[in-house]
């Protein structure tokens, strides 16, 4: 089964719609989360050094508030997505108002008991992470604003998913540049000027209020059908949502428990300074993988869109055609940040954080490894089967904890991040093996057509850039900031010149597939 490429498809009538969507969504993410990038990148320093290492490691704990949230929402956010764009296409307004309003109902009752609970448990949570007594009055009130500010940024982000629904993720993404750019300009105003902790979350707060105002107003103009009514809500609706959100709701408890269960063990079984350095890690790893991340949100409405159409050729089409793609930016990355990983962190923080550069390594191991699901995990949720992937996610996430709680009392930091690597390599492979399956794609032709020759690629030009940086230099630990963005920047542009190389050479960059998709981004609807 050949794969022809993109100027040569099939010219289906609704082909070109279906090819912006995904092209101009994915842009519009992209561009969205490089403000985000860029500007936490800048700030990170500022918070370290304002708030001190033990409550920078407080602060990054209690993000795990906000995976609370993300966690526990009855895969609501997800389903509102599929079920928004299904209802506004059969023009059913009475369900469009049953989705919402049920899901504004679980997410405000959600939001009042994590609340309560933080509330009651504030003084024996703060003394369970270690918190030095010091700092324990201080972390108690911090911990119920961030449940409140988390609460007001889970309204905000299910209602991004009714947007997304909408097919409007470019509207979205303006609204979360302007966001995030308001919360960076906060934060770093009140951190110069005095404010503490509690001021960087009550900074958050207004922004992400803000946000939800301009969602909130941009819905009801693209769609003023969606609205809250609790009479529009209908038992066999809440049914059939119930049990695509459950499956999500699963998934979501698989991916909270690969990013945030070490922090929590961490904190409980070692010290929140190892917290403070695992989420440093986290979040360069969490900023340059958003760029392959960004190309998967698109995939779900079109993977649904072809299913409902039975045209199972064209679906595995794009199943081959999206991972090419997504794997062809994702193990550069992956590779890139496992070799420059201590570089990055001495130009970026200066001396002493091995621990971080170290957990960054980790985790760009586990999502190179990771990446090969991304795109069957589109299959699966736009073809109605998301338990597949929940499986996937119960699985890994049996072997993390058992890993963690076996490996962290022995090795410490080390084992809970190999803990963390191995749980998800093992389910991301029995995922990956199951989607080909369901899409009848034989998994040997498909490693080696696709999956291997970007991975090789990569490998070599990580090498050649790690050499270049000097990525191993027993020196690297005195190198000034200067001299590290030097040798950053050196690495850096040999891993690209390589990458590209390569893959000029192998053909995984097709020319007339890059000019389809400028005309297709630059296009008019």
């Amino acid at each position: 089964m050949s794969e022809r490429p993109l100027a040569a498809a099939p010219p289906a009538a609704n082909e070109p719609p279906l090819a912006r969507h995904i092209a101009r969504s994915s842009v519009a993410g992209i561009a969205a989360r490089g403000v985000s990038i860029v500007g936490w990148t800048l700030l990170a320093p500022v918070l370290v050094r304002h708030l001190g290492r033990d409550r920078f490691g407080l602060w990054s704990l209690l993000t795990v508030i906000a995976g609370v949230y993300t966690t526990l929402d009855l895969g609501l956010t997800g389903a509102l997505t599929k079920f928004v764009a299904e209802y506004r296409a059969g023009e059913n307004a009475r369900a469009l108002r049953a989705v919402y309003s049920t899901a504004v109902v679980a997410y405000g009752a959600l939001a009042v008991l994590v609340v309560a609970v933080v509330a009651a448990t504030r003084l024996a949570l703060a003394t369970r992470f270690h918190v030095p007594p010091a700092l324990r009055g201080e972390a108690a009130v911090a911990l119920v604003v961030a449940a409140c500010v988390y609460g007001i940024t889970s309204v905000y982000t299910l209602l991004a998913s009714v947007l997304g629904g909408l097919q409007r993720l470019d509207r979205w993404n303006q609204i979360a540049a302007v966001v995030t750019l308001v919360q960076l300009a906060g934060t770093a105003w009140v951190l110069t000027h005095g404010g503490g902790l509690l001021a960087v979350l009550a900074v958050a707060g207004v922004a992400t209020l803000a946000g939800t105002v301009a969602v909130r107003v941009a819905i009801g103009r693209l769609a003023p059908e969606i609205r809250f009514d609790v009479r529009a809500i209908d038992a066999s609706l809440l049914g059939r949502v119930s049990r695509y959100g459950l499956a999500l709701q699963v998934v979501t408890l698989g991916v909270m428990a690969q990013w945030q269960l070490d922090k929590v063990l961490f904190g409980a079984m070692l010290s929140l300074a190892l917290v403070g350095e695992f989420e440093l890690g986290y979040r360069l790893v969490q900023a340059v993988w958003s760029l392959p991340a960004l190309l998967l949100p698109p995939l779900l409405p079109a993977m649904a869109h072809l299913d409902a159409a039975g045209d199972a050729e064209r679906l595995r089409r794009l199943y081959r055609r999206a991972s090419r793609y997504v794997l062809a930016l994702a193990f550069p990355v992956s590779a890139g940040t496992i070799v420059l990983a201590p570089i990055v962190f001495q130009a970026w923080l200066g001396p002493g954080h091995a621990q971080g550069a170290l957990a960054a390594e980790a985790l760009a191991l586990m999502l190179g490894v990771n990446v090969l699901t991304g795109v069957g995990s589109a299959m699966a949720r736009g073809t109605g089967r998301p338990w597949m992937e929940a499986q996937y996610q119960m699985l890994a996430l049996a072997l993390h904890l058992a890993a963690s709680l076996t490996l962290i009392p022995r090795f410490g930091f080390q084992g809970g991040l190999l803990a963390l690597v191995t749980s998800s390599a093992i389910g991301s492979l029995w995922f990956f093996v199951r989607v080909h399956r369901a899409l009848d794609e034989p998994v040997g032709r498909f490693v080696v057509r696709i999956v291997l020759p970007a991975a090789a690629i990569a490998a070599l030009a990580a090498a050649i850039a790690g050499w270049a940086g000097g990525a191993r230099d027993p020196g690297l630990g005195g190198w000034t900031r200067a001299t590290a963005i030097g040798h950053l920047a050196i690495g850096a542009a040999a891993m690209l010149a390589t990458t590209a190389v390569g893959y000029a050479a192998a053909r995984i960059l097709r020319p007339a597939e890059v000019v389809e998709l400028a005309r297709i981004v630059r296009s008019r609807t």
